[in-house]
């Protein structure tokens, strides 16, 4: 085994909507217990990479949506802290894996199929040296070219529509797909929203308007079965078609220069169908919100770590295994697992964690990007609270405060919460018995940080204690 000290190339891969179970190496799927008509596809080259690294398939997002997961991924803070929480509103403030990198004197490079989202209006090019769109040959390329790195690479073909992302990628194939769906339905089919992630072209466009139709169809009929298997097809169709050509041109390329490099994959959030969830945007639900990671190179120790872990311990476990300095103690809402990843200490159990999902109305996000892409002032765009988890040992609780109807189209005001326990197998079952008291609490004591701080009391005291100081007050 090589001394795993030092990476001259840190990779991440973000897969964007991969839920965990989607990989046939899943040890406890859930989406069996709920999808009865769809079956597994094949996932051989996450399977491999699973079987050969250090594989977490308990990983809870701190967000449903890809902005406030991919912040909390690369700072290692919780949403509220990292001042990126609304699905879109904010900035990244704190301090990211690229930061670090920069400071280290490796070249930082991010390559993203969501501009829109992972771009410089949130705050996500912030010490990026290379940003690229789509671009997936340049992306190798700056890693081959550069002494060492801090680099990731974004994909966004999970996402609906799935498998394909574009034209640029899905080509005739994407076009035979939305024909193949069409056929046999009404010729009137529900609203969709016009929300884009990316720029396209009018075929584009049009193309992405006529898949999100077919699956708002088919979500209105509850043909949730159905709408899995897509995803689950997509999955299979992305990893054929794009994934494993690439990540076997990036390896020949690092290799023939003869450095090293630390592989790290893992998912934003995934995706669910049920009446209440339609995608992941609104959504608690546990296959939403549990994702994969992989962690792989030399000086990793393969194995399964079945154990809860977060989202936020992916930027101090990268800093730790790559030699990169970390910074203070406190930074970090996460923790190292270094020393797991390394074979040197065993996990210490299910991690705490918490997520929560903010949106606005559909309506007038649409209305907002459209002026947004067109060149003019957005103005602002108003977000609310949907809804927030919490879990700790065997626990969680759910607590949603806006319900979707209308196709998804109104979010009206409620207040439903809700305890789960994990069962052996990771799958969870209400608990009509347990109140959640404190696992409401850790959701209240996180919040506080979107409280405005009281006034001080400016007190007689105080006034003597500023006189003696030689204030006149």
């Amino acid at each position: 085994m090589h001394d795993s000290s030092h990476y001259d190339h840190v990779v991440l891969i973000s897969i964007d909507t991969l839920r965990s179970d989607a990989l046939s190496a899943h040890p406890h799927p859930l989406w069996p217990h709920t999808y009865k008509n769809a079956h597994a596809v094949r996932t051989t080259l996450l399977d491999e990479l699973a079987r050969d690294g250090a594989y977490f398939p308990n990983t809870i997002s701190a967000a449903p949506y890809t902005a406030a997961s991919h912040g909390a991924i690369f700072t290692g803070q919780y949403p509220l802290h990292n001042g990126l929480h609304e699905f879109y509103n904010g900035s990244l403030r704190a301090p990211s894996v690229f930061t670090y990198g920069r400071r280290a004197g490796r070249s930082t490079i991010l390559k993203v199929d969501f501009p829109i989202i992972l771009g410089p209006e949130l705050g996500f090019t912030r010490d990026v040296d290379t940003y690229l769109v789509e671009e997936d040959d340049a992306f190798i390329d700056a890693v081959a070219a550069a002494e060492s790195t801090l680099a990731c690479a974004h994909f966004g073909a999970v996402h609906l529509p799935y498998g394909f992302h574009n034209l640029t990628f899905g080509g005739d194939a994407y076009r035979a797909k939305v024909a193949e769906l069409e056929e046999g339905l009404p010729q009137a089919l529900p609203f969709v929203d016009r929300l884009v992630e990316s720029y396209r072209g009018p075929e584009d466009t049009e193309l992405l308007m006529r898949y999100k139709r077919v699956a708002t169809h088919l979500h209105a009929e509850k043909q949730y079965d159905r709408l899995f298997q897509l995803y689950l097809d997509g999955v299979e169709h992305f990893l054929a078609t794009r994934l494993t050509s690439f990540l076997e041109r990036l390896r020949e390329r690092v290799a023939a220069t003869g450095k090293r490099m630390l592989l790290v994959l893992f998912a934003d959030h995934g995706e669910e169908f049920d009446e209440q969830t339609n995608g992941h945007f609104n959504s608690m639900a546990e296959g939403v919100l549990r994702v994969p990671l992989i962690i792989a190179g030399d000086g990793v120790v393969p194995g399964t770590h079945e154990q809860r872990i977060r989202t936020v311990d992916i930027a101090p476990t990268v800093m730790e295994l790559s030699g990169v300095p970390a910074p203070a103690t406190g930074v970090f809402d996460g923790r190292s697992l270094a020393g797991v990843v390394r074979g040197k200490e065993a996990p210490d159990g299910d991690a705490p964690a918490l997520a929560e999902s903010y949106n606005a109305e559909l309506n007038d996000f649409i209305a907002f990007q459209e002026r947004q892409l067109s060149g003019r002032p957005p103005g602002p765009l108003p977000h609310f609270l949907v809804g927030h988890t919490a879990y700790l040992g065997d626990r969680r609780v759910v607590r949603m405060f806006r319900h979707y109807s209308d196709g998804f189209q109104r979010a009206a005001r409620q207040d439903h919460t809700w305890v789960e326990r994990f069962d052996d197998s990771r799958v969870p079952h209400r608990d009509p018995h347990d109140d959640g008291a404190d696992l409401l609490a850790m959701l209240d004591d996180y919040r506080s940080a979107l409280r405005r701080p009281e006034q001080v009391p400016f007190t007689e005291e105080i006034r003597a204690q500023l006189r003696s100081l030689g204030y006149s007050v």
